[in-house]
């Protein structure tokens, strides 16, 4: 991976004038009138709301708006969906650029929040939270409240988060002579796991292979590191446990040609599709989430299978997950903010909450909404959400170069994983190009 390359990479104001520039007049009267509510005369208060979820998702969000538009006679919500194959929500890059927004979106991804609120284009939620009584951190799980602070203020709310975990094959743990019930519970563990479900065909070939780590920016966590001091404001990318998560990884190159992996690889169905290489045996663990269990039961309905956390080495953190997803926003730009704020006040409490994720299957972030019986009832969820509710979820750093910072660590795990690169080099590399990255785009919002 190239240094000078690394180091242009900018998500800061220059990239936010040059959006506001070439994209602002030209677009800010469609996104206008396609975007903004208005105040009906002797009627309820209009107000558009932006999300991003599609299909089923979709379906049961309408259903939670219909409801919400039906008990309110104050405010109605109009819902229109942004979504789009890459993920990447480019409207709405424009829409903040411009100044041209709706008056709710949850169309910001938690990795975004910190940029978007460093740079002034969302409104705060603190006041409308203490008038409304609620206490975000009596309400939210730790990481999910931590989450959506930045610079000690709450600047967008969520209504579902997700637990990272390890899925794995029973049956073909049996046939390893591994014991079903006695999972791992460190990594060295996991190393033998992962060994003694690995097969091979007469020529080499995998038949299976037992696990392949994944996802540098969660297990550096659970090797006890971190990518930001938030006391002293400083990127931690080559923190020595970093460096041991990444060394660790790439000893998964070791223990296969992945070259063969990436072959075998390339013979699997998607993840969430009938023909997953988890559903077909050709994986014995499988590093996913709660979502997984729905897909199972749809794919592989007889499958006998467990899960546990990820596994830590001696001094990491037990129960590791990340804590994240798509976070509802009201807008600086918003006209209607008393009315944003409540739709969303109502959207983020308890009802709603365990209705869209237990229709959709995802943890719920508020924790009285995963006291709600049909979670408990639910060993993978209870499994879940008490991971949640515990020291150990961690959200995005609070910092505006996140998503670059984000994207840089998933191309150094690709070059130590496939490239053979070294783990504590990239990893200074990445240090030095980030520390510089921040510095520049702190002072360009001071500017």
């Amino acid at each position: 991976m190239r240094g000078d390359r690394l180091a242009t990479v900018s998500t800061g104001k220059r990239v936010w004038r040059t959006l506001v520039r070439s994209l602002a007049l030209s677009l800010t009267l469609p996104l206008a009138l396609a975007g903004c509510g208005f105040a009906r005369q002797g009627g309820p208060t209009e107000i558009v709301y932006w999300t991003g979820w599609s299909g089923h998702e979709l379906e049961v969000l309408q259903g939670l708006v219909d409801e919400f538009n039906r008990t309110h006679s104050d405010v109605h919500v109009r819902m229109l969906t942004q979504f789009n194959t890459t993920g990447s929500y480019q409207k709405v890059r424009i829409a903040f650029a411009g100044g041209a927004t709706p008056d709710v979106m949850s169309t910001v991804w938690d990795y975004e929040l910190a940029a978007y609120a460093k740079r002034g284009v969302l409104e705060p939620l603190d006041g409308y939270l203490a008038k409304s009584g609620r206490d975000l951190d009596r309400e939210y799980t730790p990481g999910v409240a931590k989450m959506v602070r930045v610079d000690g203020r709450v600047w967008g709310l969520t209504i579902t988060t997700n637990t990272i975990f390890i899925a794995y094959n029973k049956a073909l743990y049996r046939q390893a002579g591994l014991n079903p019930d006695s999972p791992p519970t460190t990594t060295d563990e996991l190393d033998r796991a992962a060994l003694a479900c690995t097969q091979y065909d007469s020529s080499g070939r995998f038949v299976r292979y037992g696990f392949l780590p994944s996802s540098l920016s969660l297990w550096a966590y659970v090797f006890g590191g971190r990518w930001y001091d938030d006391l002293t404001g400083a990127v931690t990318a080559n923190d020595p446990a970093n460096v041991a998560a990444l060394t660790w990884m790439a000893s998964y190159r070791k223990r296969y040609d992945l070259r063969r992996v990436q072959a075998f690889q390339s013979t699997f169905g998607g993840e969430s599709t009938a023909n997953g290489p988890f559903f077909m045996g050709k994986i014995a663990m499988w590093q996913t989430g709660e979502w997984s269990e729905e897909f199972i039961r749809r794919y592989a309905p007889t499958l006998e299978w467990g899960w546990f956390a990820l596994p830590a080495p001696p001094g990491g953190r037990r129960n590791t997950t990340s804590a994240g997803g798509s976070v509802f926003v009201i807008p600086a730009a918003c006209r209607h903010k008393a009315a944003a704020w409540e739709f969303l006040n109502w959207m983020t409490s308890a009802k709603p909450v365990a209705e869209f994720c237990w229709s959709i299957k995802n943890v719920p972030p508020l924790i009285a909404s995963g006291r709600d019986p049909r979670f408990q009832r639910d060993p993978l969820f209870r499994f879940a959400i008490g991971i949640q509710r515990g020291p150990n979820a961690f959200g995005a750093p609070p910092i505006a170069i996140w998503p670059t910072y984000r994207h840089e660590i998933d191309r150094v795990e690709e070059s130590v994983m496939f490239g053979g690169a070294d783990p504590k080099a990239q990893l200074d590399r990445l240090q030095a190009n980030m520390t510089r990255e921040l510095s520049r785009t702190r002072e360009e919002l001071r500017q």
